[in-house]
């Protein structure tokens, strides 16, 4: 048998045990892991993989336009001034911050959640098993299996989503740090090109 048809059998088995939660299961997934990957993917974009080791006489790589680049065009908007520069980094390294802050917590929200809706399919398992307990006819069975595996797959299709989130927030927490280095990096390159003021 080919084993993508078998994949896709077995994956539309599990659907289906899985009950009336599975759907929101799966969008939840979607849009954690949409999220995830699109701020993975900002991320990568604007850290230079050469940053740590980046010498000052390569300073205009840094100029080849995107989001570097224009954080660089706005905080030596005065060449002149090197207090105004580092304020204005800080208020690009304090926007930033901020912004993916804001960004993590969302995405570990939606991670967190989905373990609780995977509990909540297992309260309706369980209360599917009881009744079919409960029940004296030739579908009491089919009821009770009916339950269990209501309760054991969603609670599975829960974890499955939310164990990989939490690594990849993780992962993108790292990648804040980068990003927040990189930005102190650029300031700091971005000052020795000042000139020294008179007096210094």
């Amino acid at each position: 048998m080919n084993p993508l048809v078998e994949f896709i059998d077995q994956a539309n088995f599990v659907w289906v045990k899985g009950g009336s939660l599975m759907p929101a299961l799966g969008l939840l997934a979607l849009y954690l892991y949409y999220l995830a990957f699109d701020l993975w993917l900002r991320l990568r974009a604007v850290i230079p993989s050469d940053l740590r080791a980046f010498p000052r006489e390569k300073w205009g790589a840094f100029k080849g336009g995107g989001r570097v680049d224009r954080i660089i065009r706005y905080c030596l908007a005065d060449h002149s001034d090197p207090e105004e520069t580092r304020r204005r980094f800080e208020r690009v390294r304090t926007g930033e911050s901020s912004y993916l802050n804001r960004r993590l917590r969302f995405l570990f929200v939606l991670a967190t959640s989905a373990p609780l809706i995977g509990l909540l399919g297992t309260v309706a398992g369980m209360l599917r098993t009881f009744d079919g307990l409960s029940m004296q006819d030739s579908y009491k069975m089919d009821l009770v299996a009916g339950g269990i595996s209501q309760a054991l797959v969603t609670t599975q299709a829960g974890l499955l989503i939310a164990i990989p989130a939490i690594a990849m927030i993780h992962l993108l927490n790292r990648r804040k740090k980068d990003w927040l280095q990189c930005i102190n990096r650029l300031e700091s390159l971005s000052l020795r090109q000042l000139p020294n003021p008179i007096g210094q």
